[in-house]
């Protein structure tokens, strides 16, 4: 994430606003072309609200003689609380006000419990808004969604599902006979085999060689194929 530094200064010349707004005009013409903007370009889908906290302070600020005050986000990549930092040259001062941002955005929740162990699908889920504050882990989207992970625990109905409550599904058991696809530069050899224990897609699991008895590590590739690289 860039951390943005932009003078107020500039946006409230380039917007044409004089002098005369007061300091939270000018803080809030800051949330709304600056910090919104920059926020929304991270959270495309995010509906974002951005809060002044404790305004009481502002007025006993002196009034800035020299033109707009200046304004920084002091921690651009907070997505719950913050600082702005204001100051003025003339006369010369500096403040700071908290701020809390809400970003809320559309993630695949729950709508009926879930087991764990169970799969994760349509049938069971659908978009609702979630503050990402409140979330630990990644969230899922329609545009990446949970479908075929299974639950690592038991999940209440409304739970937004993040990458720490799910598990990918087990595509290879213990047992399962399996395709050993073997490469050596150009050369690719395939063989019958039998899995020797449970195998997630990219882990390397044991494997048995039906015909030469002999036993190899591959990588699950599929649920009936595994890969061996020399």
């Amino acid at each position: 994430m860039r951390t943005i530094r932009l003078s107020i200064a500039f946006i409230f010349l380039h917007a044409g606003i004089t002098f005369a707004a007061s300091t939270e005009e000018q803080i809030n013409h800051y949330i709304n072309q600056v910090e919104i903007p920059r926020l929304s370009e991270i959270y495309p889908d995010a509906s974002i609200t951005i809060t002044l906290n404790n305004l009481a302070a502002l007025n006993y600020l002196p009034n800035c003689e020299s033109g707009p005050i200046q304004i920084q986000n002091q921690r651009p990549d907070a997505t719950k609380r913050t600082n702005y930092e204001i100051s003025c040259e003339q006369p010369t001062w500096k403040s700071y006000i908290p701020v809390t941002q809400s970003i809320m955005i559309p993630a695949i929740k729950t709508i009926i419990p879930v087991n764990r162990g169970q799969v994760i699908s349509p049938s069971n889920t659908d978009v609702g808004e979630v503050d990402i504050s409140n979330l630990r882990g990644h969230i899922y989207t329609k545009k990446k969604p949970p479908y075929g992970l299974i639950a690592s625990r038991n999940l209440r109905i409304n739970t937004f599902i993040t990458d720490a409550l799910t598990t990918p599904p087990t595509l290879v058991k213990k047992g399962d006979l399996v395709l050993i696809t073997a490469n050596s530069g150009n050369i690719i050899v395939r063989m019958n085999g039998v899995a020797l224990e449970n195998g997630i897609k990219g882990q390397q699991i044991r494997v048995k060689n039906t015909s030469s008895e002999r036993i190899i590590h591959a990588k699950v590739v599929t649920d009936s194929e595994v890969l061996v690289n020399y």
